[in-house]
């Protein structure tokens, strides 16, 4: 029995399944079906359905137990079974799958039959509930950016140093770098910034909330990848960049009027206001793109959400910030 279960993919619902369940035959009756019940209960894994199949074991109908005690016991189980829409899985259907259908029609349990309909056995309450559970810590460790198999019984308490280090390091690498490269992007435009030094007291501002919007854009993507399996990103990427042109207008008028309010610069105003529009703009390639590509590429996209975007938007944002300034002023 274990050997045959383990020979279905991992996550699989074929995994989950018991074959102690009872089955019953249409032409019985109710009294002897219950009377099978009550002779054999201890051979039963679950007693929440009574499967019933054909001469073929073909699944047939569901009689759940509490029709079983509410109906005269002299009727046949084909009277009283239920034998349209019975929700079913495949074998090799993912265990996700499986909890969510029975989630979703509020079933205790579901049948599982190979693609003749011929009756496997079943996933039984016990079970979907261990699936929910795997599946919400799964995901919600993916969510943290953790996807290395030892990390779900691990804790920073109990991590060594060296696997905490290797874990995290790299990354930061790639902001280390990063950050070098966008001084030197800087140094490029030193002429420009010789020129206008107030540029340089507005470099945080810029670059600070174009991560900011790309930081949010991050987390919805993550969370909607993983609730959505296909999720249908060009009009996803569509909504976004709509949604965020309306933030970054609003910005970059509010940075406009401020700035000349305060300073009577309004020309400076201006470039202002216009880098932190396609900066924030801007900010859809890293919010949504990085994390897609990172899930398309079978990569944790949580992952997108450190130093990789962030380090991608602050270069991103230097070269427009430095671009408009010395083209404008």
């Amino acid at each position: 029995m274990t050997d045959s279960l383990h020979s279905y993919p991992r996550d699989s619902a074929g995994r989950h399944m018991t074959l102690q369940v009872p089955v019953a035959s249409a032409h019985e009756t109710l009294a002897q079906v219950h009377e099978r019940l009550l002779e054999r209960s201890a051979d039963f894994a679950t007693i929440n359905y009574v499967y019933v199949l054909d001469a073929q074991g073909k699944l047939d109908g569901v009689l759940s137990v509490k029709e079983l005690f509410s109906k005269p016991l002299t009727r046949t189980v084909d009277d009283v079974c239920k034998k349209t829409f019975i929700v079913s899985v495949h074998p090799e259907s993912h265990q996700k799958h499986a909890a969510y259908l029975a989630l979703r029609h509020g079933i205790k349990a579901i049948p599982v039959v190979d693609r003749n309909h011929v009756f496997l056995g079943e996933i039984a309450h016990d079970a979907i509930l261990s699936i929910l559970h795997k599946e919400m810590h799964g995901d919600t460790l993916k969510r943290a950016g953790i996807r290395h198999p030892g990390a779900v019984h691990s804790n920073v308490l109990e991590l060594p140093l060296w696997t905490s280090l290797r874990h995290r390091i790299p990354w930061l690498l790639i902001g280390l770098f990063g950050g070098l490269l966008a001084a030197r992007i800087i140094g490029v435009f030193e002429e420009t910034l010789a020129k206008n030094l107030v540029l340089a007291a507005f470099i945080p501002l810029i670059v600070y909330m174009s991560d900011a919007v790309g930081t949010q854009m991050e987390a919805y993507i993550i969370r909607d990848l993983a609730i959505e399996k296909n999720l249908p990103f060009v009009r996803y990427l569509v909504r976004h960049f709509i949604v965020v042109s309306a933030i970054a207008f609003v910005l970059a008028v509010l940075l406009i009027g401020s700035y000349g309010t305060f300073y009577q610069d309004w020309h400076m105003a201006v470039v202002l206001g216009l880098a932190l529009f396609i900066a924030v703009l801007s900010s859809v390639i890293t919010g949504l793109v990085v994390p897609y590509l990172f899930s398309r590429f079978t990569l944790d996209p949580a992952d997108a959400s450190g130093p990789v975007a962030t380090v991608l938007q602050d270069i991103l944002s230097i070269v427009i910030y430095f671009s408009i300034a010395t083209f404008l002023l």
